[in-house]
């Protein structure tokens, strides 16, 4: 607005540069605003027509389409999802692969492998299987056989007695059991009255003549199973024990076959005598057959065909006969069980093997 004046109700309006004259706007007001409009529309008009028209949409006004959902098609489909799965070409409900497209089932065929890898796999597993067989022989001492599998049925183990080596002059057969010792004493007097006290009370005792200290053995096995079987019977009794090994050799040199012969004989009627021992305390003489009886009373004739082998020695000549009556009571002691079943048998068996051991050493040590 410009040349207003005190006093002076007219005013007057420049629009682009016109300049107009409205008086009393009290009084024609109406008119006032209509000219005021027109005037501004047309302004607006003409800057609209100077600028370029950008037409965004507003997204607070758009309204989401409608999704329209067939119910039929949709039936359908859960229809084919739960059928089974296979596809033979021909069913409704497989899944309609082409059969182009259809993976095929490659069968391994052994004409594709390398001739030098075939050889290779063939040359590892001859090796392995060398090697194998090879190692058995060193650790067991035997050759292995995969290919045989055994059909007998299995038996309750029994104990065997080791089979005889053949002699020949200049070796000498070691005797090894397993005894049960029943003490040690600093004196022989000491362990004599021991054993006395217990032969006394029906069981077995022998004492060492040659160690320091003496030792007392109150019994004897070829193993130490066969031991603890005598053992227990002097826990039950309240003795004391202790289970060793204990080997007679010698480094002497056997002058004829014969005594050789002697020896081997007597070595194995002495371990035949304590197995049939030890198994009747055990289970009641179950090896003590009609059949172990006859092989024993043939070791047992042999022994005694072999008559004075060391008749050039005289000390020689009656330590074998010591030893050979030590057989012969033992023999005659296990016979007797199997007649009677008397436990007392046993014993005396033990008793006769303990005496025929330390005769076998005296035997052997001075060959």
């Amino acid at each position: 607005m410009d040349n207003t004046k005190k006093n002076d109700r007219r005013i007057s309006i420049v629009l682009n540069g016109k300049e107009k004259l409205y008086e009393e706007l009290e009084k024609d007001k109406q008119a006032y605003e209509e000219v005021l409009n027109e005037e501004i529309a047309a302004t607006q008009e003409e800057e609209r027509s100077e600028e370029f028209e950008w037409i965004l949409s507003d997204p607070s006004q758009k309204k989401p389409a409608t999704k329209v959902v067939d119910i039929g098609e949709r039936r359908r489909d859960k229809k084919r999802l739960v059928g089974p799965y296979w596809d033979d070409g021909k069913s409704v409900d497989s899944p309609k692969l082409p059969s182009t497209k259809r993976k095929k089932k490659q069968n391994f065929e052994f004409k594709s492998l390398p001739l030098g890898l075939i050889g290779i796999v063939l040359s590892a597993i001859v090796v392995g299987v060398s090697f194998g067989f090879m190692m058995l022989t060193i650790f067991t001492g035997e050759k292995g056989d995969p290919l045989v599998t055994p059909t007998t049925t299995p038996v309750q183990s029994q104990p065997q007695v080791e089979a005889p080596i053949v002699m020949t002059p200049g070796q000498i057969p070691i005797l090894g059991v397993e005894v049960v010792q029943g003490g040690a004493y600093s004196l022989l007097e000491k362990g004599q009255e021991v054993s006395q006290e217990l032969i006394s009370q029906g069981f077995a005792a022998a004492v060492t003549q040659n160690t320091d200290p003496v030792f007392l053995f109150i019994g004897l096995g070829l193993d130490k199973e066969q031991a603890a079987v005598v053992a227990e019977k002097y826990r039950e009794n309240g003795q004391e024990v202790y289970l060793k090994p204990y080997a007679v050799t010698a480094t002497g040199i056997i002058e004829t076959q014969e005594q050789a012969s002697y020896l081997e004989t007597g070595v194995d009627l002495y371990q035949q005598l304590t197995l049939l021992a030890v198994n009747g305390m055990a289970t009641g003489g179950s090896l003590i057959t009609d059949e172990t009886l006859n092989e024993l009373t043939e070791t047992y004739k042999t022994l005694i065909s072999i008559v004075d082998p060391f008749l050039t020695n005289d000390i020689h000549q009656q330590n074998a006969v010591i030893f050979q009556t030590a057989l012969t009571g033992a023999y005659e002691s296990i016979k007797g069980y199997a007649s009677t079943n008397n436990q007392s048998n046993l014993w005396k068996a033990q008793q006769y093997l303990l005496d025929g051991l330390f005769a076998y050493e005296n035997l052997i040590k001075n060959l």
